[in-house]
């Protein structure tokens, strides 16, 4: 069902060099669109790491239109539920995510504008501190996310995780 070689791919060509952060992140979020059979996937990172209250969207792909967007910010203070359940879990599995209680607190500014139906976070974990997370969203109707969804995102973040951890460190060496 997931193609692991071409995330792996990815993931060599943006660790050697060969492929800036912004081009990984689109891949990747379209990547993720294909894999998933979501509607919309994104990147988002947490601008303070440490009290992980607001997201920055780094790069959201929707096949629907094929555009790619980024830069939305989003608050603990609008969308508290969800900010507390990404602290405790860093996982959200919401295939209906306008009844999820976590996830409600969307329906309103985001959810119901967008057309978006079913939601599934992971978070992302770089050398051991929080960085961000991943968001797949499915608008067409409910897609009631598997174990299968959960392991391969589950994957992709640990594997996003060493990816960053190495482009850093070669940043670092080269500056």
């Amino acid at each position: 069902m997931f193609d692991k070689p071409r995330i792996l791919a990815l993931a060599k060509r943006y660790m050697d060099g060969q492929t800036d952060t912004e081009g990984f992140f689109k891949e990747l979020t379209r990547t993720l669109v294909d894999e998933t059979g979501a509607t919309r996937a994104s990147i988002w990172v947490y601008p303070d790491p440490m009290f992980r209250d607001s997201i920055q969207c780094l790069s959201l792909y929707d096949r629907t239109d094929a555009t790619w967007s980024a830069g939305a910010v989003l608050s603990e203070e609008d969308f508290g539920p969800y900010f507390e359940a990404m602290r405790q879990d860093n996982l959200i599995v919401a295939s209906d995510a306008r009844a999820h209680p976590v996830t409600s607190c969307f329906n309103e500014v985001y959810f119901g504008p967008l057309g978006i139906c079913s939601l599934l976070d992971m978070g992302i974990v770089v050398s051991g501190e929080p960085y961000g997370l991943f968001c797949c969203e499915n608008t067409t109707d409910i897609l009631q996310w598997t174990p299968q969804h959960v392991e391969y995102l589950r994957q992709v973040g640990t594997l996003l995780g060493f990816a960053l951890r190495k482009a850093r460190a070669g940043q670092a060496v080269a500056a």
